[in-house]
C-alpha cells in the first residue's frame, strides 16, 4: 500500500512538473509588453511625476519594470493581467485629457486601495508616508486641473459612427478608438468603464456603441 502511494505521488509530481514546463513554453494568457510612450499629463512639477512613477507606473504606464518572476507562468499571467487592467483604467504613457479625475485618484490613495496591498509587499519603495501621499494627491490635483475637457454633446444621434464622434471625442481622439481591436466583451467593459468616468451614454446609446464597435473594430 505504501509503495503504491509513493508511486502515485511520483506520478502526480511528474505530471505537475511536465505541465509547469509546458506552460513556460506555450504563450498562454496576457503577454508582457512595453509599448512606446505616446503622451503624458502636463505634470505640475517633476516631483509629482517622481512620486507617481514610484507608486503608479508599474501598472499604469508603458514603462513597466518587469521583475524576473514575471517571466514564470502562471505568475506572469497574473502580473500581465494586472497591467492590462491598470492601463485600461488610465495610462500615464498614453494620456488624454479626462482619462481620470483627481478626486477618484485621491480617494484610491487615501483609502489604501492604491497601490495594491500585494504590490506594496514586494515594492517597499511605493510605501508612502502620509505626507508623501498628500504631496502626490496635491500634485495630481494640480496636474489634472490644468486639463480642459469639452462639454459633451447631448444632440440625438442615429448611428454608431455619429455617436462615437459626439460622445467619445470629448476626452480622446477618434483615432484612438480606430486603432483599437477588441472582442465584443472587451468593448462592453470599455463602454461601462467610460460611463463610470462620466461618458454621456444612456442604455440605448451604450447598446448602439457596443454593436458598432464590435462590428467595426472587433476581433
Amino acid at each position: 500500500m505504501r509503495k503504491r502511494i509513493i508511486r502515485v505521488g511520483i506520478i502526480v509530481i511528474a505530471i505537475g512538473a511536465a505541465l509547469f514546463l509546458l506552460i513556460q513554453i506555450i504563450p498562454i494568457g496576457p503577454q508582457r509588453t512595453n509599448p512606446p510612450v505616446v503622451a503624458e499629463p502636463k505634470w505640475d512639477s517633476l516631483q509629482t511625476r517622481v512620486l507617481a512613477k514610484r507608486a503608479c507606473f508599474d501598472c499604469h504606464s508603458n514603462e513597466i519594470k518587469w521583475p524576473w518572476y514575471s517571466r514564470i507562468a502562471p505568475v506572469s499571467w497574473l502580473l500581465a493581467n494586472d497591467v492590462l487592467e491598470g492601463r485600461a483604467a488610465f495610462n500615464f504613457s498614453d494620456w488624454h485629457a479626462g482619462d481620470m479625475n483627481s478626486a477618484t485618484m485621491a480617494a484610491q490613495i487615501n483609502s489604501g486601495k492604491m497601490p495594491l496591498p500585494q504590490y506594496l509587499l514586494i515594492h517597499p519603495n511605493a510605501r508612502f508616508t502620509n505626507a508623501q501621499k498628500q504631496q502626490l494627491i496635491a500634485g495630481l490635483t494640480a496636474t489634472l486641473a490644468s486639463e480642459t475637457v469639452r462639454p459633451p454633446s447631448t444632440a440625438p444621434v442615429t448611428d454608431g459612427a455619429s455617436l462615437l464622434e459626439a460622445r467619445c471625442t470629448v476626452c480622446h481622439s477618434i483615432d484612438r478608438v480606430r486603432k483599437a481591436k477588441k472582442t465584443r466583451d472587451q468593448w462592453v467593459q470599455n463602454i461601462k468603464r467610460m460611463v463610470s468616468k462620466g461618458a454621456q451614454l444612456n442604455a440605448a446609446e451604450q447598446s448602439m456603441a457596443i454593436d458598432y464597435l464590435s462590428k467595426t473594430y472587433g476581433l
